[in-house]
């Protein structure tokens, strides 16, 4: 055995000045205690590796005192390094290496480690009983450590500050606090006594005991949680195979959407009630602060101790180049003692390698900590979003009609607030703590720059103060233009939506030009906001990127000149290192204030909507508490508490005297003195003096002209008017509500799913419901039957099936009082005559329902109970019908005669309007499974180089290199300025006492230097090459901005383009979320994130370059550790990317259900809230939400685990430059100037490598949204190919049509709806096409246009084959008049005239022949005036006659009407039916019938069945032949 060995085991205790030592005993006899672990750490891993294997994950529950025995336990490792640390510099120091001082604690350092990773295994295992082993561990290792504290007080080391005595003290004190822990947990848990007197183990929390619940990062150990080291098998897991939804299992409860969402309900009404309506936006700050507020303090004291930790890299560089200095002078004659020398606190702070450890482990502690934040206020922001869109969602749910159509939102608007707002909030959230960090950054380094260099910081100091206010200015201007973004935003996104709600129409007109220029209108002017903002931000980036250049420059400038002193190396890039810190809150501040400003706009719109108008009473809520609501007149803004515990916040739209009244028990529903109208500030009301009682358990028929008020006296009875005056109350019991309204609503959902609305399937009564609706035949045709998915507002039905679905589900709930708004204008004559007669004269009355009916019917009035007359908005006439006829015999006679017609031309409407899509026509459109919509396209795997190219190329390919070129002069020259600058100061060391070797390594060295004094040769090279870094970087943002703004153009407009140009096929199976979401969220990335992101990754890139190639050049052993280790970095980027990417994918589809579920409940508010169902469709907007939720927060969570591990391998690439250049220096001679610049981009090259491993994956996620765009850019497209022959100029002249052996389907892969038709119209014929659902007649007619695929033979008008005609020129030359009645938010001018091609005369003329003349001359601005979005401010039925109105402005030669008179009363339509045969008495008129009475006298008739013409010829011969299908028709009418 070596001597000194020998003698250090020997150990004499007589003084303190003897060789031995009085710690060496003891120190080691502790390694018993380390072996002893050690021992069972041995035995606990062969039973672990002997056990069964399983992969399920047991849920835990932690021991007392967890988190305290892990922070002791880093404490322990800790002072374990420091005491290695300490002993290898005193046995350096002395003759004999007395492995004592270092050797027990390298073995204390091991023991701690598998002490630690023993309790973890046990904790997470359940395992009890083991933990007795640690206990004797911490009583050995306790006792031994405090033994040698007693030696070493009584040896005399206590009164000196010697690292080694203060080191044991610690370690001491931490193993009694261990073994405390230990023994609370033995007697409180008596774990060791058997079954019979163990206190059962806690239980887990809830959440893990969910095996479905696999986000574990709050369950976890305090290592792991700040490490993430639990998410390893799941991206282990991604790195193997695409990751799935179903990979992601749930999150825990905190992160639902049900829970933030009550949370801040309640503290939002909290503080309304507070400081009152007229603070909601101060409300909704206070509200974060209450439910969020401590979560961000702990992640802010995170952030603080992170941002601390950075100016320990400073002040080790200026100390380490020191160190190397001092090494540098020739060494004093120093004997080395060979007694033990213990080394004091401010000896072991200036040794050099002391340092390098100190800066690892404050940048391992940094990034810990940094990170920590960021997992908090990520997590909390998402949790705030996700609270919000559900508080969105709530409220819109109590949205008043008024609040949406009388102008003062949009629809736009309110999908903004939900994704828009709510992101801005979540964004603010996330830089949240820079807004108090990034200034206390600033004032210590700038104090610690003051402390190095004196006065000369002074002066860059004030220039940066100077600059701020510029810098706050331009923020603030930002700020601005973002507000004025997000509203041009709304504005294009409130277009796109209106064009592809009504993109059938778009394309029947040929408006697909038109409706495309205005939405690049809006974009044009939302682009050029967007501008405004790039060129204010580039201003900001040259500002945040020059003022640290500048002030550098300032500072070294001065130091010399005011201090007579040279710019040492250590002083140089210490500074140099601090002014890099400065750049960060610099260039973060600005955007910090930007995203302020952004929330605090969004704030403010959220709060303002969450005190929009509701509904006129939250009149759902309280009938089901058998109250009655007495509306008043006046309005305010007031929270009310729900009882409902789904609905936290109540909103009311106006105050509501609420109280009982027992009405008489044969009223359902009393309205007295009623007013109501749809606007709040509308000075005339709808509906006037109503005094109305709706009998209970009876029949009511509301009747009247088109326009004359029946729908809105429903609204008002459901509560969606106004109240302006009087009251409308419901009876105390039997008031529950179902409601069909006369458009329609549908669920994308199936047919079953549709009809029970949420209830519970009641097999018999289900059954009697389709009977009643006659649904069955139309069952027996669906692909899927019942379970046929029937698409978004329910595409894959005809009208009639819409309407039918939508009275089963009134009929198939159980309310007491059905409302059933007109539903048999769109029907056939059998089957509105069965819905009638077994619906709901059947049903309805069989069961003492009160049925409220709006009809057109008239031969139906004498079956009611109640009839209620409306005219001009009030309610003209009431009672039964002998009653009123008395009253009016007049208008009894009228009615006479009008039911006669109708008894006469009642037709087979089951051909009829049973079906505007058609039929099978739109039942083929289908797959077997009965699935319709398909599912979201998705990539897989890297994204692909090609989508990198589409960026580059819709960017420009020639600004793009010369923006990469740019930034690749800019960091030429940033790397020329630093060697510069080590040149200098390393010329300034040699003054100050270095012996440098005169031919140390220079940059510069073959240039012929004037002295190492003159300062001001250095300075002008030191400023020449700072002023090419400002230039470069001002030239390369300027590039990167043009880039961007090109490709956000063209990407746009390739998108708009290529979609007004898909077939009618690709929007039927699309939902309309995920088109919509391409065109807000994904265009907004592309817009405002990626040009930024790409920027980064570039630079970053040349970041790293530069920084590893310094310091390879400074000193080629730094690339032995760090070729492996950026080795490793790659793997790991690519490792991370794998997750990354199809977490980021997951993520962006799990938004279009969120949006397309919001913008389906947007259609229907009024069914929702008469069913009361709102608490379902919440519930399922929340699972939407709690989707979305749950792929972010794994991918925000993924991004911190690789955070992390690129800023530990970072620590060890710093760690390893900072050796390296250190034993270069002592061992070489290497100048301090380079061992500084070594240093500083050691130390930065951790943070640029961290940022291009993270940008790559940030890019390649952003690139994911350019990748869904990519994609809607090559939709295929309906054939854009021109006219190829010679059309006359007044084309069509005659009008005739003629196919030729017909086939057309929907798809290429469904089967034919039409087969082999042939037929001739004759030019000038009114044509009437009939048949049952299903037949086709739809179809043919849409084939006219080519809207759908004519796969074989010919269709030719006026003897040209429409196949050769470009679809532009064809459809042009045609006009329909559609079932369902469009119109478009803009003026009533532009909804007749969009091409603004006619004059005011024909305008006119248009809606004098249309019926409406009177109507819009009583408008204020007449032609001028206003419609509301979807036409809301005016009746189906008026809507319907501006259709026919734009129709007869078009003059074509032929004119397709699609059962377009549905929603007119007989009188009206009767009148149409004369004007459409005045002013097209020469035109060719093609019918679908509504009422067979409209085409008997015209001049051909079509009957078509199963898709094949079956008779054909004049009404007439048709009729004569009393077995022909059309007389079978005309006798069932």
């Amino acid at each position: 055995m070596d001597d000194h060995l020998l003698q250090s085991l020997i150990c004499n205790f007589t003084s303190k000045n003897s060789p031995d030592h009085p710690t060496c005993l003891p120190e080691m006899l502790s390694c018993v205690p380390h072996a002893y672990v050690a021992l069972v750490a041995m035995v606990t891993g062969i039973t672990y590796c002997c056990r069964e294997k399983s992969t399920d994950v047991a849920p835990w529950s932690h021991y007392s005192g967890h988190t305290l025995r892990w922070l002791l336990s880093l404490l322990l490792l800790l002072c374990y390094m420091c005491a290695i640390g300490a002993g290898a510099i005193s046995a350096s120091d002395s003759e004999r290496p007395w492995p004592y001082l270092y050797v027990p604690s390298i073995l204390g350092l091991v023991a701690t480690f598998l002490s630690i990773g023993l309790y973890n295994a046990w904790e997470t295992g359940n395992c009890r009983v083991p933990l007795l082993s640690l206990l004797v561990y911490w009583t050995g290792v306790g006792g031994l450590q405090g033994w040698k504290v007693w030696r070493m007080v009584h040896a005399g080391y206590a009164g000196d500050l010697y690292v080694r005595f203060y080191v044991t003290i610690v370690v001491a004190a931490a193993y009694v606090l261990l073994l405390g822990i230990e023994l609370y947990l033995l007697l409180t848990k008596r774990y060791c006594c058997g079954s019979c007197c163990a206190v059962p183990p806690s239980l887990p929390p809830s959440d893990l005991q969910d095996r479905e619940m696999t986000f574990y990062q709050p369950f976890v150990n305090p290592v792991s949680m700040v490490t993430y080291w639990w998410l390893n098998g799941f991206l282990s897991l991604g790195y193997k195979r695409p990751l799935e939804m179903s990979d992601l299992g749930k999150l825990p409860k905190e992160h639902h959407a049900a829970v933030n969402h009550k949370l801040l309900g309640q503290a939002f009404y909290k503080h309304m009630t507070k400081w009152t309506s007229a603070h909601p936006a101060r409300s909704l700050w206070a509200s974060f602060v209450t439910v969020y507020g401590w979560r961000f303090f702990l992640g802010c004291l995170f952030q603080f101790v992170g941002s601390l930790l950075a100016f320990v890299g400073p002040i080790c560089i200026d100390r380490i180049v020191q160190y190397v200095e001092l090494s540098h002078r020739p060494p004093s004659n120093v004997t080395i003692p060979q007694e033990v020398s213990l080394v004091t606190f401010d000896t072991f702070a200036r040794n050099g390698f002391v340092l390098t450890v100190v800066l690892l482990v404050s940048l391992v502690t940094k990034a810990c900590c940094l990170h920590m934040a960021y997992y908090i206020v990520m997590r909390e922001g998402i949790n705030a979003k996700t609270g919000l869109q559900a508080m969105v969602y709530e409220k819109t749910l109590r949205l008043s009609s008024a609040a949406l159509t009388g102008g003062t939102m949009t629809t736009g608007e309110v999908i903004n607030h939900l994704s828009i707002d709510a992101g801005n909030i979540m964004d603010f959230f996330f830089y949240i703590f820079y807004l108090w960090s990034a200034p206390i950054t600033l004032v210590v380094a700038m104090v610690m720059l003051y402390l190095s260099l004196g006065e000369a910081a002074l002066a860059g100091a004030g220039l940066m103060i100077l600059l701020a206010p510029v810098q706050w200015y331009l923020a603030m201007k930002m700020g601005h233009l973002q507000k004025e973004t997000l509203e041009q935003t709304d504005q294009r996104i409130k277009k796109s939506n209106e064009m592809l709600q009504a993109m059938k129409l778009i394309k029947l007109y040929a408006w697909e030009d038109i409706f495309s220029d205005m939405i690049k209108g809006a974009r044009r002017k939302e682009l050029g906001v967007l501008l405004k903002g790039f060129l204010y931000g580039v201003c900001v980036l040259f500002i945040t990127r020059g003022t640290p250049i500048l002030t550098t420059l300032l500072t070294f400038g001065l130091y010399t000149l005011i201090t007579n002193e040279p710019l040492t190396a250590g002083k140089a890039f210490s500074s140099l290192a601090l002014f890099n810190i400065l750049e960060v809150p610099l260039m973060v501040l600005p955007m910090v204030t930007r995203v302020t400003v952004n929330a605090v706009v969004s704030n403010r719109r959220l709060g303002k909507f969450f005190v929009a108008p509701e509904v006129d009473g939250t009149d759902q809520e309280l009938r089901g508490e058998s109250l009655h609501t007495s509306r008043e007149m006046n309005f305010v803004n007031e929270f009310l508490p729900s009882e409902d515990q789904r609905s936290p916040l109540v909103i009311n739209a106006s105050q509501l005297g609420s109280e009982t009244f027992e009405l008489n028990d044969n009223t359902a529903i009393q309205v007295e003195d009623g007013s109501f109208a749809w606007d709040l500030e509308s000075k005339q009301p709808i509906l006037t003096d109503l005094y109305i009682n709706i009998p209970q358990g009876k029949l009511t028929f509301i009747v009247g002209s088109v326009g004359s008020g029946k729908s809105s006296l429903l609204n008002a009875l459901l509560g969606e008017m106004t109240t302006i005056t009087g009251t409308v109350r419901f009876a105390s019991a039997h008031n529950s509500v179902a409601y069909a309204a006369q458009k329609p609503w549908l669920l994308n959902a199936s047919l079953k799913d549709n009809i029970l609305f949420g209830s519970p399937m009641d097999r018999g009564r289900y059954s009697a419901v389709i009977s009643a609706c006659a649904l069955q035949p139309d069952l027996d045709i669906l692909p899927a039957g019942e379970e046929t998915e029937i698409g978004e507002k329910g595409i894959n039905l005809s009208g009639g099936q819409k309407q039918r679905v939508s009275v089963a589900r009134a009929l198939y709930s159980t309310a007491d009082i059905v409302i059933l708004d007109d539903p048999l204008s769109a029907l056939d004559v059998h089957v509105g005559t069965q819905l009638f007669e077994e619906g709901i004269v059947g049903l309805l009355a069989a069961e003492g329902r009160t049925v409220i009916l709006v009809t057109h019917k008239l031969q139906l009035l004498p079956q009611a109970d109640l009839i209620l007359v409306m005219k001009d908005g009030q309610v003209a006439h009431q009672g039964t019908l002998e009653e009123i006829s008395q009253a009016s015999p007049h208008l009894f006679e009228q009615w006479k005669e009008e039911w006669d017609e109708q008894e006469e031309e009642e037709e087979e409407e089951d051909a009829k309007k049973d079906e505007k899509k058609d039929e099978k026509d739109e039942d083929e459109k289908e797959t077997k499974d009965g699935t319709l919509m398909t599912q979201e396209e998705r990539e897989k795997g890297m994204v692909k180089v090609k989508v990198y190219l589409t960026y580059a190329y819709a960017g420009g390919i020639v600004f793009v290199i010369m923006a990469m070129l740019a930034q690749v002069a800019l960091r030429g020259f940033a790397v020329a300025r630093d060697f510069w600058l080590s040149d200098w100061s390393s010329a300034a060391s040699s003054l100050n006492g270095s012996q440098l070797e005169t031919s140390y390594t220079s940059m510069f060295a073959e240039m012929e230097h004037p002295g190492v004094t003159d300062v001001e040769y250095y300075l002008i090279g030191y400023a020449s090459l700072s002023g090419g870094v400002i230039l470069t970087t001002l030239i390369g943002a300027l590039l990167f901005l043009f880039v961007g703004y090109r490709a956000a153009k063209n990407l746009h407009y390739a998108m708009l383009d290529n979609i007004v140009r898909a077939p009618m096929r690709f929007f039927d199976t699309t939902p309309l979320g995920r088109i919509l979401n391409r065109f807000s969220s994904d265009t907004q990335t592309i817009d405002q994130k990626l040009q930024s992101s790409v920027l980064t990754i570039v630079s970053t890139t040349l970041q790293c370059l530069a920084a590893v190639v310094v310091n390879a050049v400074v000193t080629p052993w730094f690339l032995i550790p760090a070729l492996p280790i950026i080795g490793f970095y790659f793997f790991m980027q690519k490792y991370f990317r794998a997750s990354s990417r199809e977490l980021q994918r997951l993520e962006n589809i799990s938004k279009s259900p969120v949006l397309a579920s919001f913008t389906e409940v947007l259609g229907g508010l009024s069914t929702v809230r008469s069913y009361k169902e709102q608490g379902r469709f919440s519930q399922q907007f929340q699972q939407n939400l709690d989707s979305t939720a749950k792929t972010f927060m794994w991918l925000n969570t993924a991004n911190r685990w690789l955070g992390v591990r690129l800023d530990l391998i970072g620590s060890v690439i710093v760690f390893a430059a900072a050796l390296s250049s250190l034993l270069a220096a002592v061992l070489g001679h290497l100048a301090p100037g380079l061992v500084g610049l070594s240093l500083t981009y050691a130390l930065s090259v951790s943070g640029y490598l961290t940022w291009l491993v993270r940008s790559l994956a940030n890019v390649e996620m952003k690139m994911n949204s350019l990748e869904r765009v990519k994609h809607y850019t090559e939709v295929q497209t309906e054939p854009q190919e021109g006219t190829t022959v010679a059309l006359p100029a007044n084309w069509p002249s005659r009008g005739e049509v003629r196919v030729s052996k017909l086939s057309t389907r929907y798809a290429a892969d469904l089967e034919p709806v039409l087969m082999n038709v042939s037929v001739l119209f004759k030019g000038g014929e009114k044509v009437g096409i009939c048949g049952r659902t299903g037949s086709g007649k739809s179809s043919l007619t849409l084939s006219l246009f080519r809207m759908i695929d004519n796969f074989a033979g010919k269709i030719y008008i006026d003897d040209v084959d429409i196949s050769k005609i470009g679809l532009q020129a064809l459809r042009s030359k045609l006009s329909i008049i559609p079932q369902d009645p469009v119109l478009f938010a803009g003026t009533i001018r532009f909804n007749l005239d969009p091409m603004d091609s006619r004059s005011d005369q024909e305008l006119w003329d248009a809606l004098a022949a249309a019926q409406l003349k009177g109507v819009v001359s009583d408008l204020p601005e007449g032609l001028d005036s206003v419609v509301s979005e979807g036409g809301e401010n005016f009746s189906v039925g008026q809507r319907q006659l501006f259709c026919l109105a734009r129709a007869f402005l078009r003059k074509t030669k032929i004119l397709i009407m699609d059962e377009a008179t549905a929603s007119l009363d007989l009188e009206t339509d009767s009148v149409l039916q004369t004007a459409v045969t005045t002013a097209f008495a020469d035109r060719t008129v093609i019918t679908i019938a509504h009422r067979l009475s409209t085409i008997l006298d015209y001049d051909h008739i079509l009957v078509l069945k199963d898709g094949r013409v079956v008779e054909n010829g004049s009404p007439q011969e048709l009729l004569c032949d009393t077995n022909s299908l059309f007389s079978a028709l005309v006798r069932g009418s």
